[in-house]
């Protein structure tokens, strides 16, 4: 396993070779299995990311990511977008489907809202994800992953792909871009699904697109690692070898590690791509043949283990504060 790298808030550690530091002690004693996966190694693999090679180092992020989106969500001065709840608050992308539902249940009647932007922004990265196709580029299946009420399927649909997959787990946003679009658009399959475990067969996509998919799972900051594990575990399962998988993201330090985590197998490029008052990242993988260094079990279960890892130091943290806060109140006044 290569070094892995969790960060909470200001809290940072990273963990190479597992074992060695205190806090996994409690995994280790969790039971055998946990000791000997936690305890396997796996040799660094190279990607290219911005025009060098780094090691397939696994990042994984806390909470710094909800903060990140906040930053995002005010630099943009746009608080009250289409599916998007309005109070901060509320502010909870990683809660999973009862939030999205409520979002798109507020929303104005037939608004839509692109994250990040819509497809004129990333038509050439979809272009050039479907070169390797040459003249039936257009024919490509295409998964567009956590699509929500965004324009950018109707976009392409209208620019000649026409063999568009759209997956939410929101029923309530599903059902309204169905009606939406069911006369000018019938080839576009709507999908209520479930991206940690798609009903969908393996090998089967040119194309997965996620735009900003992978920054609403990660906000979810107590089951980041087995999020992101499921998630590209399941991407990699339905795309086909050579296959393009197009992240696009705000917290590029997710899609990085995550495009490296060892039960998948990609080669991937980097590049930024400018936002107003902000910068996001164009993550272009492609899918490798061949057997991935460990299997989807074995990585799930490590994933689940770390966030257990991690939970309990926040909590211990949170506890060790609220002792300290009890005993010298004026201090934490003054530092407030």
């Amino acid at each position: 396993m290569a070094a892995l790298t969790t960060c909470t808030g200001r809290a940072v550690t990273t963990v190479s070779g597992l074992l060695r530091l205190p806090p996994l002690r409690h995994a280790e004693s969790a039971d055998s299995q946990a000791s000997r996966v936690l305890r396997a190694r796996r040799p660094e693999s190279p990607h290219r990311q911005r025009g060098s090679l780094v090691s397939s180092a696994v990042v994984l992020v806390g909470g710094a990511v909800r903060g990140l989106w906040r930053r995002r969500r005010r630099a943009s001065g746009r608080t009250a977008r289409a599916g998007v709840l309005d109070d901060e608050d509320d502010f909870d992308y990683g809660a999973g489907k009862e939030y999205w539902d409520k979002c798109y249940q507020t929303s104005k009647s037939g608004s839509t809202y692109d994250w990040l932007g819509g497809y004129e922004k990333f038509r050439k990265y979809v272009e050039k994800a479907t070169e390797n196709l040459g003249s039936e580029r257009k024919s490509a299946k295409i998964l567009d992953l956590g699509c929500g009420n965004a324009r950018m399927c109707e976009d392409m649909y209208d620019d000649g792909y026409q063999n568009i997959c759209a997956l939410d787990i929101s029923d309530v946003a599903i059902s309204t871009m169905r009606e939406r679009n069911a006369e000018k658009r019938p080839g576009i399959s709507w999908v209520v699904g479930d991206a940690f475990a798609l009903q969908l067969e393996v090998n089967s996509f040119d194309i997965v697109i996620d735009k900003s998919t992978t920054d609403a799972v990660s906000c979810d900051t107590d089951n980041i690692n087995k999020n992101v594990t499921r998630m590209y575990g399941e991407v990699s399962r339905v795309l086909k070898e050579g296959g393009s998988y197009l992240v696009f993201s705000a917290c590029d330090h997710v899609p990085r590690g995550a495009l490296g985590l060892p039960h998948v197998s990609f080669d991937f490029t980097e590049e930024e791509c400018p936002m107003a008052f902000a910068t996001s990242s164009v993550f272009h993988a492609v899918k490798r043949s061949g057997r991935a260094k460990m299997t989807s079990t074995e990585a799930f279960f490590v994933s689940e283990k770390l966030d257990q890892i991690f939970v309990r130091a926040r909590l211990d943290q949170e506890e060790a504060e609220r002792r300290l806060k009890a005993a010298a109140p004026s201090s934490f006044g003054v530092l407030d």
